[in-house]
């Protein structure tokens, strides 16, 4: 198992990054010939339906070469003026565009999709402000934070009878 994080950048940045750079996709992602990629970009979250389709196609084209299966993770909940909101409750539905273009993108192209980011909207539900969650309370889930991520993957995987 390999991780491969960036803090601060978009998959932009990363496409961009020369060989030998410590954050190369090609070396440090392709070049492994995974069986399995598991991505998050939560500073992907300005892009429109229009660009996830764009940029998102590069990579699914990537990964089948190999013959990856690829799962992509919607980004965790952020300070709430940055998402266009104005509360912590009554938040069931992620607005922001890049979220509903990664889960149109995923039913388009059959591409497995852990949905954090709908565990992160039902939290008011529980009487749970989703900030809390953040270890700096802007957007840098703690420990259980993470859990949600856990357990979106976990969910698709049901367990048999």
């Amino acid at each position: 198992m390999v991780t491969e994080a960036w803090g601060g950048h978009n998959t932009e940045n990363y496409l961009k990054e020369p060989p030998g750079s410590e954050h190369n996709y090609q070396e440090k992602v392709l070049a492994r010939k995974p069986d399995l990629v598991i991505s998050e970009f939560v500073n992907d979250a300005g892009l429109t339906e229009q660009q996830v389709e764009e940029r998102y196609s590069l990579f699914l084209e990537d990964f089948e070469k190999p013959g990856a299966e690829w799962m992509i993770l919607t980004p965790h909940y952020v300070r709430p003026d940055w998402m266009g909101l104005t509360r912590q409750h009554n938040i069931d539905e992620d607005p922001r565009s890049y979220v509903k273009g990664l889960r149109l993108f995923a039913d388009k192209h059959h591409v497995a999709l852990a949905d954090a980011s709908l565990r992160y909207g039902r939290l008011w539900r529980q009487g749970i402000p989703y900030l809390t969650l953040m270890e700096n309370h802007i957007n840098h889930p703690n420990v259980f934070g993470h859990t949600l991520f856990a357990d979106s993957l976990m969910a698709l995987f049901p367990r048999s009878r």
